[in-house]
């Protein structure tokens, strides 16, 4: 949940260190339509399909490293477990595709980053 509203806090303001001609209209909804189509730009630049690998892997990973460092107290271990089983059940998915969809090697890296974005949530202390 933190970091669902440190991603809306920073995509809802515009960045005026950059650009100069960006206007910027305060906290109103003006300014939240203009994060939101800077979202949308972010999106068509990855790819609606490398973001769900991402988003799939993130959540299969962090609730594993949940899992295994509630059971076990280990960051360490958390962390390898949480990654591995998202980057295989990513890879099995992908060996799937070959035959019966699109598979290709941008997938599986969004994977990893998926994947290591979801166990690192888990076992940072804050």
């Amino acid at each position: 949940m933190k970091l669902l509203l440190l991603f809306l806090l920073l995509f809802s303001t515009p960045c005026l260190g950059q650009n100069n001609d960006v206007p910027y209209h305060g906290g109103n909804s003006e300014n939240l339509r203009f994060g939101l189509g800077q979202m949308d730009k972010f999106v068509e630049s990855v790819g609606q399909d490398k973001l769900l690998h991402a988003g799939g892997c993130y959540v299969i990973s962090a609730t594993t490293a949940s899992i295994v460092y509630n059971i076990t107290e280990n960051r360490k271990k958390a962390f390898v477990y949480g990654v591995l089983s998202s980057v295989i059940i990513g890879g099995v998915k992908e060996i799937h595709d070959i035959k019966h969809g699109d598979s290709n090697w941008g997938d599986m890296g969004a994977n990893v980053v998926g994947a290591t974005l979801g166990a690192s949530v888990v076992i940072v202390r804050f």
